[in-house]
């Protein structure tokens, strides 16, 4: 096949670089060059800002084109609207966050997505992220109808993840000592390694696929407890893991998801099902995920970042960790800090 990514330079883009170019696929990627500017052999390399630049994809053709950087309707419409000509599947990477809630569990692909009525079209910030990406997702569905895919990913992992939000745990259990972990070790964690959502999204382009899809993973099915076990065997360290309440950490003004990646409080009715996606669809095309194990040990493998990497910016540092250690077990002994 010959396929345009937009975007291409970090993460899920270079996972699909990487994925396209070991079938043998032709492969053109077009970006602002900021975070790459080295490609293998056999890459077709276009500079270029899609708020600005898009009269550069003009007169060309491919049999797909994956967008990995829609972000902004406005900016989605016009990429569809330039390559309407030229392009058979336009598959647009959207978010499990474009979903309009999560109160209610397994979400499916026909459940409702966001509204962006009313909302801030030119600023991305966590509150506007997914209201964004479900237009987005309306405007290519509306221009592409039955060549449009849409693929929602989960938490997306892997080696060398900018975001550091999975990787917080295997690096952690790989420093020894004692973890604190959130509320209980048998809620159930979903995610998805990035080279396994990257060889699935060109399966689906090669079927034919359309509509919608969500993508998340363990296939197998994982819990937080099972989770922290893998990271402990793959990183052989004599670990201790302390099973903190979920009111203690919000008492104590931990951040769920952010500053605890992974964490949800189970009193937060309004997320109940954001571990609980349906991929049910994914699964009947042939999504496959590899075992966790893995996962851990590349992303080991990959080099612990030191304390001051951005990539550890917001999560619980290990004073902040000691401290509220000290104090749960002070709290469990009855026993309040003046």
């Amino acid at each position: 096949m010959n396929m345009l990514i937009i975007g291409g330079g970090i993460f899920l883009g270079q996972a699909l670089v990487q994925a396209a170019l070991e079938r043998g696929d032709a492969v053109t990627v077009f970006n602002r060059g900021r975070t790459r500017n080295w490609w293998p052999p056999g890459v077709k390399w276009i500079i270029g800002d899609r708020k600005e630049d898009l009269h550069l994809l003009m007169g060309r053709s491919w049999d797909a084109v994956i967008d990995t950087c829609g972000y902004r309707p406005q900016d989605v419409e016009a990429t569809c609207a330039t390559l309407f000509d030229g392009c058979n599947r336009y598959v647009f990477v959207s978010s499990v966050s474009a979903y309009a809630s999560f109160a209610h569990a397994p979400i499916r692909e026909d459940d409702p997505l966001a509204s962006a009525v009313g909302v801030d079209r030119e600023n991305i910030t966590p509150e506007t992220y997914g209201p964004l990406k479900a237009e987005c997702e309306r405007t290519v569905a509306g221009l592409y109808g039955s060549r449009a895919l849409v693929v929602r990913p989960g938490l997306i992992v892997g080696p060398n993840d900018p975001t550091g939000r999975f990787s917080y745990w295997p690096w952690r259990l790989a420093g020894g000592g004692i973890v604190l972990a959130p509320g209980s070790p048998h809620r159930s964690v979903q995610f998805i390694d990035v080279r396994d959502l990257a060889a699935w999204m060109l399966r689906l382009i090669q079927l034919g696929a359309n509509g919608a899809f969500n993508a998340t993973g363990p296939n197998e099915g994982m819990t937080f407890g099972e989770l922290l076990d893998t990271c402990r065997w793959v990183s052989g360290e004599e670990v201790g893991v302390e099973w903190v309440e979920d009111n203690f950490l919000g008492q104590e003004g931990v951040r769920p998801w952010t500053e605890l990646p992974l964490w949800i409080p189970a009193s937060d009715a309004q997320t109940r099902g954001f571990n609980s996606i349906d991929t049910a669809r994914a699964k009947a095309t042939g999504l496959k995920t590899r075992p966790a194990a893995v996962t851990v040990n590349d992303i080991l493998e990959a080099g612990i970042p030191a304390p001051d990497d951005k990539r550890r910016h917001g999560k619980l540092t290990r004073e902040r960790e000691r401290d509220l250690l000290a104090v749960w077990q002070l709290r469990k002994q009855g026993l309040t800090v003046a």
